[in-house]
């Protein structure tokens, strides 16, 4: 804090005598709740989705979707199974791609998205969103770049899904208790 001070002072180019401080200002972080960091550490959950409110939960919600998109290209689970502990569809779909990585096996194309406005209920320390989710067509394809047999999808532009989500004190976060697709 007091370096920055400092090169506050010089880069003005403040060429005045002043008088040192006998307090040392306060910083920021002493007065607001910090948030202990949460989720992929080059992908964190983001502050907005970490308030107790329909913004929050909302947010939390766009924050997951995306979560499943990247860990797609990942592929990786874990971030799944940390946010959505009690999500048996949510630990599927990390088992599902842990599997997929094991076998050197990739994801093409499936990109998921959220196509409109959320219907959120929210009471106490839960939410249930409803939304219209977009899927792209897509495979899990094998090293070789041949489609796994079965797992060929078309697109689906309106896809009824919703999301159950806890309020988790301990974390601070909202947490996947439920998700459905279709």
């Amino acid at each position: 804090m007091l370096a920055a001070a400092v090169a506050a002072v010089v880069l003005s180019g403040c060429s005045e005598k002043q008088e040192a401080s006998d307090t040392v200002p306060t910083a920021a972080a002493e007065t607001t709740e910090s948030l202990p960091p949460l989720g992929p550490e080059d992908f964190p959950v983001p502050d907005e989705a970490r308030t107790k409110d329909a913004a929050g939960a909302e947010a939390f919600t766009r924050y997951y979707i995306d979560l499943l998109r990247r860990q797609q290209d990942v592929p990786a689970g874990e971030p799944l199974r940390t946010l959505g502990p009690d999500c048996q569809e949510c630990l599927r779909i990390a088992r599902d791609l842990d599997e997929a990585a094991a076998a050197n096996r990739r994801f093409e194309g499936g990109e998921l998205s959220i196509a409109g406005e959320f219907g959120t209920a929210l009471s106490d320390d839960r939410a249930n969103l409803s939304f219209i989710a977009r899927i792209e067509a897509g495979a899990l394809v094998e090293p070789s770049g041949e489609p796994v047999d079965g797992t060929d999808a078309a697109a689906v532009d309106r896809l009824p899904s919703a999301i159950g989500l806890d309020w988790s004190t301990d974390k601070k976060c909202w947490l996947v208790v439920g998700l459905s697709f279709g």
